[in-house]
């Protein structure tokens, strides 16, 4: 969520500038140019951004943001009429200018609710802007904050616990809704989005495979956070190797330590991770004591690494790679159930089934495909 917080951070700038009299038309301009910038550089990561301004502080993608609370400027665009803001692609500099006057009430009596302009569409009412629903992503703000995750982990920076729980908190709401979740098939093109996606994907089946094992609630969200964060230390891992169809014996051992990678980046962090840094660990060991990485001596993987390694699994299967198409979701199934023997818990497989199969019933998941 960085560049989502940077860009409000220079837009509330900018609007602060426009209620100075004082201040003169080129400090204005640089305001805005700074906005501008703050806005491409959001865009990157999130090809359609979407903000609600409340009286108590903002949210991003339904996420809310803590830097936000009590923001002043959040109360006042909702009286203006820009309660909820959506920004479809990059708009010019002199859209962007026009709408931070409408925002600051610069310009008298002019209309303010609901307008659509060059990318940027506000309104009082968030269905009013829900027209292109069927064109976004349905977890794209999820899909933001779990690319910045991933993005800081690279850096080496550390990330909130918060955000990756607010994701969490967002998927468990998905599977409230009439039709249930939906499972996100991304092509591979950009390492970074298909990582953050993996991620999701990865989640969103922990969640249905612990409600079919009768865990708790809180497992099941220790589950689907564990699910978020086990392949974090694949960031470690040069995106051009990723690319390639055929792996060198160096590569494929690089690949191997990814576990290890990311258990140990899981710990570094400030705040806890402990049970995603074991499953992160434990993953890609198998039930019968094989797999990696390797152990001095066997032993039984965790529930939760049991759990997320049959999920990790199943959405590798279904996706594309440089040497194969992905897998039809019953084919994947198949070769989930073949390996129920030695490489899977055979009980966690079961569940797995059970979920899938149960598609449209009260609790079980749609495999459906989206391509970004």
């Amino acid at each position: 969520m960085r560049d989502a917080v940077r860009f409000l951070h220079a837009m509330s700038h900018a609007l602060e500038l426009r209620r100075q009299p004082q201040v003169g038309v080129i400090a204005r301009r640089t305001a805005d140019d700074a906005c501008l910038a703050r806005l491409t550089e959001l865009l990157a990561t999130d090809r359609s951004p979407r903000f609600d301004f409340l009286d108590y502080g903002v949210r991003y993608q339904q996420l809310a943001l803590a830097e936000f609370d009590g923001w002043i400027w959040s109360e006042y665009l909702a009286w203006r009429g820009i309660a909820h803001l959506a920004i479809r692609h990059l708009p010019t500099a002199a859209t962007l200018a026009a709408f931070l006057d409408l925002a600051a009430d610069q310009v008298p009596d002019a209309p303010v609710w609901p307008q659509d302009r060059d990318g940027l569409s506000w309104s009082h009412d968030r269905a009013l802007l829900e027209a292109d629903e069927d064109t976004v992503y349905p977890l794209a703000g999820e899909l933001a904050v779990m690319s910045e995750i991933l993005a800081a982990a690279a850096r080496g920076e550390p990330f909130r616990r918060g955000d990756a729980c607010a994701v969490v908190a967002s998927l468990e709401a998905t599977r409230t809704t009439p039709d249930g979740p939906g499972l996100a098939l991304l092509v591979p093109e950009d390492r970074m989005v298909y990582q953050a996606a993996h991620a999701l994907n990865t989640a969103l089946l922990a969640l249905a495979v612990s409600d079919v094992l009768g865990m708790s609630a809180e497992e099941r969200r220790e589950a689907a956070l564990a699910g978020l964060l086990h392949d974090i230390g694949m960031v470690r891992l040069p995106a051009e190797m990723l690319g390639d169809a055929v792996y060198s014996p160096q590569d494929r051992a690089r690949v191997r330590g990814h576990p290890l990678e990311g258990a140990r980046l899981l710990l570094r962090q400030p705040e806890l991770f402990e049970t995603p840094a074991v499953v992160s660990y434990e993953h890609h060991l198998r039930h019968d004591g094989s797999g990696y990485p390797r152990l001095s001596y066997p032993r039984e993987p965790h529930v939760m690494s049991r759990i997320i390694a049959v999920c990790d699994a199943f959405d590798a299967l279904l996706a594309p790679r440089p040497d194969r198409p992905g897998l039809e979701p019953t084919v994947a199934l198949l070769q989930l159930e073949r390996g129920a023997v030695s490489q899977f818990d055979g009980r966690v497989v079961g569940a797995f089934s059970e979920a899938v199969l149960r598609g449209g019933g009260e609790r079980g998941l749609h495999l459906t495909s989206r391509t970004i």
